[in-house]
Parts: C-alpha cells; sequence; structure tokens
C-alpha cells in the first residue's frame, strides 16, 4: 500500500508543480508579471483536479489524464500568448464557432517559440521521468486494496474539502477588496468590481490576469455552456425608458449644412481590408488617390476590430456582446436600423459584395435577412472568378478587381430608384510572405536603404517558379511596378517611416513584405478605376457618393507598428490603430486620374457640375478623432435622417463630438489615452505614461480629461448591454421603429 500510496502523490504532485510552473512561464512571456493577482483560484482548481489524478488506481490511466490536462494547458496557454501579443484578448469558450475562421488565416508568425520550447520541455521531460519511475516502481495488483483504496478516498476528500475552501475564501476576498477600492459602486465599478468580473468576465484579458489560467476558465466554460448573460433580466419596459431618454440626433448637430447632403444619391461603402494610409499613394494607387486627396478625408480616424465587428459598426451601428451575429441566436430577428434597412424602405436597391465563401463569418445567413441587403454577391454565387471551383485554402485570394470586371451591372444594380452597395474586399488580408520566401518579382534585388530602387530582373524561369509557387496568385502585373517605397501621400497622413526600418535592420524585408500588401491595394484601386469609369459612361457618376474605411491596421508581420515607427511593445499608441477613413461625391468633387502602367487602367478627367454648391467640397479634411462607431451615424447625417441617439454608440464625423472607441478585441482609447481595463496610457507631448487604474483610480491620481474619458467608456457597456436586450428581446418585432410609440422616437427623416 505504501508504495501505491507515494507512486499516486509523486503523480499529484507533479501535475501541481508542472501546471504551476507552466502559469508562471505563460504569464511572463504574456508580460503579466509572475502569478495572478488571486492565484488561490488558480491553486485551488490545481488541487481538484491533483487529487482527481491521486485516486486513479492504474498507472496508464493516470498518464494519460495527466497529459491531456497538461497539453490543453499548454495548447491554451499558446493560443492565449499568441491572442494578447496580436490583439490584447485571451482565447474565450464563446470563440469556439469561429475556430474554423481563424485556422484559416493564422500562421506561425504570431508564435511565441520560447513559450511553446519552454513548456513542451518542462512537459516532455515530466513525461519522461513518470514514465521510468512507473517501471521501476511498479505497485503489484494486489497492493490495491480496500483498505488503500478507503485510505486514498478519504485524503482525497479532504484535499478537494481544503480546495474548496481555499476556493471559496479567495472568492470571498473579492468582496473585501472592492470595498476597499469604493465606500459605494460608482460609475466606474464596471472596472474595479473583481465580484462582476468573475462572473460576467466582460474584460477576457483583465479576467485572465486576475485569476489566472484555471480560475478564469472554470467560470468561462460554466458560462458558456450555461448559455446566461447579464441581460437576461431586461424587459421592453426597461429598454423602453432608455429609448425614451434618448435626444434626437438633430438636436446635438442643429439643422446644418451637412443634414442630407448625399440625399438620393447613390451610395457605394468600401471596407479596405487592413487599410494603412501610406498604400494610398500617388505612385501606385492613383484613383484612391486622387479620391481621398481631393474628397472628404478623416485623418485621425481609428480602426480595432475583426474584420465581422468592423462590417456591422458600419451596417448597425455596434455589435453585440452577447449574442455575438450567430444566426443561431438571432435569426429572424428584426434590426431595421441598419443602413441598409432604412435604406430599401426609402426605395434603395442594396446590394453586398465579398469574394470569400458566404459561409465565412455566417455572413450569406446575415447580411440578407437581418441586415436588409436585397442581392448578396458571394464567391459560391459569382462563377465567373477564378476561384469559384478551384481555392486552395484561405490564402488563395481571389482579385478584388474580378467584381468590377465581371460584375459591375450587379455592382450597380437598382430596381428602380438609387443603389446603396456595399463590399468587404480581401486581397490585402496578410500574410504578406510571398516576396520574403521568394524573391522580389520581377527584380532580382531590392532596396536596402532610403533612395534605392529595386534593379535587375528574374530570368523567365525564376519568374515562372515565383509564379508556380507564391500563395496569392496573379498580383505579377502589380508587383512589375511597385521597385520604391511611394513618397506621395495623402495630405494630412503619415507616410512609411523608412529610417526606422532602417535603424530596426528590417529594410529590405519589410519592403518584400509592403510590396506584396500594396500590390492587394492596387488590385482594388483598379478596381475602383473600373467603376469610376463605367459610372461615368452611364451618366450615373454625380449621383454617386462613395466611402471608404478600413477594417484595421496591417498587422500581419507587425506591419502596423514597424512601416509608422512604433515600437512593437507600445500597443496603447493610438497611431498604429490610424487607418484610412474618407468619401468622395461626383456631384462637387472634379477626379483627374493618370493611369499608372496596367494595361486595363483608364485615365479619368471628371468635372464635377450638378452639385457644386454641396456642403462636401473638394479638399476637407476632417482631422477631429473618429472611429468606426461613426460611420453609420455620418451617414445616416448625410442622408438627411434624424435618429434616437441611443441607437447607435457612435457621432456625425461632420458634428463637433467626438466617441470613445471600444475594440471587441482590447482597447477603449481616444487620440492621447488609451485604456485596456488594466492600465490607463496617457500621452503627452508623444510620450505616454502608464498609470495602473485601480490604485490611481482610488487614490485620486486621475484629472478631470482622463476621468471623462473613462466615464464615457462606462457609457459604452451600459449602452452595449441595452442594445443586447434589444436583440435578445427581439425588441423591434413588436414596436413600430419607423413611426415610433409610446412618445418615443427612433428615426425621422428631416431633410
Amino acid at each position: 500500500m505504501k508504495r501505491l500510496l507515494i507512486r499516486n502523490t509523486l503523480f499529484a504532485g507533479s501535475y501541481i508543480l508542472l501546471a504551476v510552473l507552466l502559469e508562471v512561464l505563460t504569464f511572463v512571456c504574456m508580460g503579466l508579471g509572475v502569478l495572478p493577482t488571486y492565484f488561490g483560484l488558480d491553486l485551488a482548481v490545481i488541487f481538484m483536479i491533483a487529487f482527481i489524478i491521486f485516486i486513479i488506481p492504474n498507472a496508464p490511466a493516470q498518464l494519460t489524464v495527466f497529459s491531456l490536462l497538461l497539453v490543453l494547458q499548454i495548447v491554451l496557454s499558446i493560443a492565449n500568448e499568441a491572442l494578447y501579443s496580436m490583439s490584447g484578448m485571451v482565447f474565450s469558450f464563446s470563440m469556439l464557432n469561429l475556430v474554423s475562421e481563424v485556422t484559416g488565416v493564422v500562421d506561425a508568425s504570431f508564435l511565441n517559440w520560447w513559450l511553446i520550447v519552454g513548456a513542451v520541455l518542462l512537459f516532455a521531460g515530466s513525461l519522461a521521468g513518470l514514465i521510468v519511475f512507473t517501471r521501476k516502481y511498479a505497485v503489484p495488483k494486489g497492493l490495491v486494496t480496500r483498505n488503500a483504496v478507503i485510505i486514498m478516498l478519504v485524503a482525497f476528500i479532504l484535499a478537494e474539502c481544503c480546495a474548496g475552501i481555499l476556493y471559496a475564501f479567495t472568492v470571498e476576498s473579492f468582496s473585501a477588496a472592492d470595498e476597499l477600492y469604493a465606500e459605494e459602486k460608482d460609475k466606474l465599478s464596471i472596472f474595479y468590481d473583481e465580484s462582476e468580473l468573475y462572473a460576467d468576465q466582460k474584460f477576457t484579458a483583465k479576467a485572465f490576469k486576475e485569476f489566472g489560467t484555471y480560475g478564469y476558465f472554470v467560470v468561462n466554460i460554466g458560462n458558456t455552456l450555461s448559455g446566461s448573460t447579464y441581460v437576461d433580466e431586461i424587459g421592453d419596459e426597461e429598454i423602453d425608458e432608455y429609448f425614451r431618454s434618448g435626444e434626437m440626433s438633430r438636436s446635438i448637430y442643429g439643422d446644418d449644412i451637412y443634414t442630407g447632403a448625399i440625399d438620393g444619391k447613390n451610395v457605394v461603402l468600401v471596407v479596405i481590408e487592413s487599410g494603412e494610409w501610406y498604400v494610398i499613394n500617388k505612385e501606385y494607387t492613383p484613383t484612391l488617390y486622387a479620391m481621398a486627396e481631393g474628397g472628404v478625408a478623416m485623418t485621425d480616424f481609428h480602426a480595432r476590430d475583426k474584420t465581422n465587428c468592423s462590417e456591422a459598426l458600419s451596417i448597425m451601428g455596434s455589435y453585440p456582446s452577447v449574442t455575438g451575429l450567430e444566426p443561431a441566436k438571432i435569426q429572424g430577428t428584426e434590426i431595421p436600423y441598419t443602413y441598409a434597412n432604412i435604406l430599401s424602405r426609402e426605395g434603395y436597391t442594396t446590394n453586398y459584395f465579398h469574394i470569400n465563401t458566404g459561409d465565412y463569418y455566417d455572413r450569406n445567413k446575415v447580411f440578407g435577412s437581418m441586415y436588409g441587403y436585397k442581392y448578396t454577391h458571394f464567391l459560391e454565387d459569382l462563377p465567373m472568378l477564378p476561384g469559384y471551383t478551384d481555392k486552395d485554402g484561405f490564402n488563395d485570394l481571389d482579385k478584388d478587381s474580378n467584381v468590377f470586371r465581371y460584375y459591375s451591372e450587379e455592382f450597380t444594380k437598382t430596381d428602380g430608384g438609387p443603389f446603396f452597395t456595399q463590399m468587404m474586399t480581401l486581397v490585402s488580408h496578410g500574410t504578406y510572405k510571398d516576396l520574403v520566401d521568394l524573391g522580389n518579382y520581377p527584380f532580382e534585388t531590392a532596396p536596402t536603404a532610403k533612395g534605392e530602387v529595386s534593379s535587375g530582373e528574374m530570368s523567365e524561369e525564376e519568374k515562372e517558379k515565383f509564379s508556380e509557387k507564391c500563395l496569392v496568385k496573379n498580383l505579377e502585373e502589380y508587383y512589375t511596378l511597385i521597385d520604391r517605397f511611394p513618397q506621395t501621400y495623402v495630405s494630412g497622413t503619415v507616410g512609411v517611416n523608412e529610417d526606422y526600418l532602417m535603424e530596426q535592420e528590417r529594410y529590405e524585408e519589410m519592403f518584400l513584405r509592403y510590396k506584396r500588401y500594396q500590390a492587394g491595394i492596387m488590385d482594388l484601386d483598379l478596381g475602383v478605376n473600373m467603376l469610376v469609369k463605367d459610372l461615368e459612361e452611364q451618366g450615373k457618376l454625380d449621383d454617386t457618393v462613395f466611402m471608404f474605411y478600413a477594417d484595421h491596421s496591417a498587422y500581419y508581420d507587425q506591419m502596423n507598428y514597424l512601416m509608422k515607427g512604433i515600437d512593437s511593445s507600445e500597443f496603447y499608441n493610438t497611431n498604429v490603430y490610424s487607418v484610412p477613413c474618407f468619401i468622395w461625391y461626383g456631384g462637387s468633387m472634379d477626379l483627374n486620374v493618370s493611369a499608372n502602367g496596367l494595361q486595363e487602367y483608364s485615365d479619368i478627367s471628371f468635372t464635377a457640375v450638378k452639385d457644386k454648391g454641396s456642403a462636401l467640397q473638394p479638399g476637407m479634411r476632417i482631422d477631429k478623432f473618429c472611429n468606426t462607431y461613426d460611420v453609420l451615424p455620418t451617414l445616416l447625417h448625410l442622408s438627411g435622417y434624424s435618429y434616437n441617439t441611443k441607437l447607435y454608440h457612435g457621432v456625425s464625423m461632420f458634428s463637433k463630438l467626438e466617441s470613445v472607441f471600444v475594440s471587441h478585441e482590447s482597447g477603449i482609447f481616444i487620440d492621447d489615452v488609451y485604456f485596456s481595463t488594466i492600465d490607463v496610457y496617457v500621452e503627452n507631448g508623444s510620450v505616454w505614461t502608464r498609470y495602473p487604474f485601480t490604485d490611481t483610480y482610488t487614490t485620486g491620481g486621475f484629472g478631470q480629461y482622463v476621468l471623462n474619458f473613462l466615464y464615457e467608456a462606462a457609457d459604452y457597456y451600459s449602452d452595449q448591454t441595452m442594445r443586447d436586450a434589444v436583440l435578445k428581446t427581439d425588441y423591434f418585432a413588436v414596436h413600430d421603429f419607423y413611426n415610433g410609440q409610446d412618445g418615443i422616437k427612433y428615426i425621422e427623416k428631416v431633410k
């Protein structure tokens, strides 16, 4: 019996030791310290699992359970570190519905190999030691007696009770800590209340830092399985009061010159995949450059969300934090407040294009019946696209220009009246490693320092090998034109920081990554050139408004940091998330474009005459802080609508107001303040200073400017709770959105 108890104790002790060491390794690699704040939760769950291993009488079964649980911890650690380094978030089991999408786009560049090697060595060493010990210290079957089983069960029960007491004591300590922070909960308690964080896990990275792998995932799994949310108790009466408290936007913006500026016009909304200002330049994308330079450019626009979130913000003005946009949960829900639904009622024909498969993010189930697009087009609906029948994995990206080349009539389709068409681009999606791996097509050499250009030329055999092996096909015509970094950018924006690339000794490598990325944007530019020419020939260009915005920055291979000259540790530097947004209107803005050398590219010489008195004037710059939440309010403002401000988070970019940006990945920020929910970073003269949130707030260390920002951030979560309830209760199935009721107005056309 002694041998049995020694062996089982060794297995349980090894699990405890290794689980703790892996936790330390994970936290150090993620930069979160050494151990979670409430390590008692972690330790309690580890003890519970260890003593389950302890009572398993069979050594092979013990090794199996030991291995499976630790491999799961290692996988979660690797995933959490990768997600945290990339976007400041950690894994949640509610993300399982996105696994197929995520696995299609991630690559090895996101992995921390020090963490992987360290974890594998710890695990392999421990497993090997236990296997050797088991063989040399075998326990004969006869030693597993009834007395031995009773002793192990008693030890197990006592140990589990102790672990349970430790867990309960740690949870109880939340309340004591919360009382120290504030005698009475205030508006910002959402950010410091540990009990609420533990139960709801609204801030996954903070919950992980506070409670550790085991403490975090025990609750996370429970919440995922139960499906319970913090909006379950909210009913129609509370939602009525919420909307009743909202002001109409006209009372805030006033009856200004921008109200109705695009009323009745065709609208083209293009979401640029991984957009950056430096790839909109005179040298390589002359049509986009001319539209941004001669249009209305939002030079301080920011975005930091997954693509589907950014799309939703421009369509419905928010993104549901509880239900997500999972069709199984909200299929059939009335969402009349989307831009497409509102314009459809006004007689617009609404179209949507994306050349990935329709099941990606369930777009084929969401964009039609719920968002309100009459005609939706995905890869499977576009048989003339090369990838229609022969798509080799995610990175085999079709060219966006093919939409305009083969489907221009469908893009501008109208059943009478104007059209609204949205397109989510694709070919500029990362990864951007083709030229790094295969050479600077068609040149022999790439620039290695400022002032240099590509030189020499590959042999025909080398070109053929390149085209055969590259992940993203058919971009060679663009590569032929890109021989250096651009020099002419949209005024008010910042170009490539070539000096920083030289300092980092990564000039050549990043040029090659940039070149692949720039080629994708060149393809979009060609497509837009085709569309503009087509609309001009049809006589529709002067009745068409274009709006472009990026879903997020080009984060693959850390391009968003390196190209802008920002250290990769400065995730709080909001310039990392500054991306393009601009409007061009053919009624009041000229467009002059010279062909850039592509065979299908057209010169454009268009002079606006129809609406020269429009409020949208050429060369306008909006340099206040704007973000993705502001897209829909801006479009509604320009389309002549006054709306209940409780419907949407953002504000019109043409107003004097600014909105706080809350990322669904991580981070809450304005220009000069970034809040990770763990720390607050404040910029003063381009220098960022870190303030631990809880300690600084409870000691009165924040000035009014930062406090006002934090109050607005808290308002976001309060408002989003109600908007989640609107979806979950299908509120607008029984409430008249267009005419209002019970003294509540939701929307009205004012011009």
